[in-house]
């Protein structure tokens, strides 16, 4: 499963301008983001900046790394949101890549199991909104079937249909005008 990680500037206070500007940048990356990662010294632990940086994350998923087992000498290991590894050696990389795809929704393969891109969810909440009103206009024939259409075309973007739009672009993108 393909993810996209950012790697940003820390977060402290500084004085520093250009600091200042990746600082803001990494906070506009971390709104955006799905799933936070704050990583800390092993040796260090959470401390007041660590646990103020926490608190201003926002109430989505947050995982806290503590990396540098390999100098504190502890074992690799989950506890609740918090991944002890060492990116030295590779120990508890295996238990971060398991909580990143816990955090993202994987599962593993059964029966109906699926991944959905983030078009697939706009799709589907577009059709989903299609329908609510197709069954509050059911009274207007038009209407009912208008939002019904509305809700197949949004459903067509998932499965690869063409839509009649594509269908015209394809008739004209070999059709030659002004000779």
């Amino acid at each position: 499963m393909p993810l996209h990680i950012i790697d940003t500037a820390g977060l402290r206070d500084t004085e520093d301008t250009v600091e200042k500007i990746g600082i803001a940048r990494t906070w506009a990356a971390v709104e955006k983001a799905d799933v936070a990662l704050l990583l800390v010294d092993a040796a260090h632990g959470l401390g007041e900046a660590e646990t103020a940086i926490l608190a201003r994350l926002p109430d989505r998923v947050r995982l806290t790394i503590h990396n540098k087992i390999d100098v504190t000498a502890e074992a690799p290991r989950v506890v609740g949101d918090e991944v002890w590894l060492s990116a030295k050696t590779g120990a508890g990389v295996e238990l971060l890549r398991g909580k990143l795809l816990e955090a993202v929704g994987w599962q593993t393969a059964g029966e109906g199991a699926f991944m959905a891109r983030a078009r697939h969810l706009d799709a589907l909440g577009r059709a989903a909104g299609h329908l609510a009103a197709a069954r509050e206009s059911a009274a207007q024939l038009e209407l009912f079937a208008e939002e019904l259409r509305l809700a197949q075309a949004a459903l067509s973007e998932i499965t690869g249909e063409f839509t009649a739009d594509d269908l015209l672009g394809e008739i004209f993108s070999t059709f030659c005008i002004g000779k």
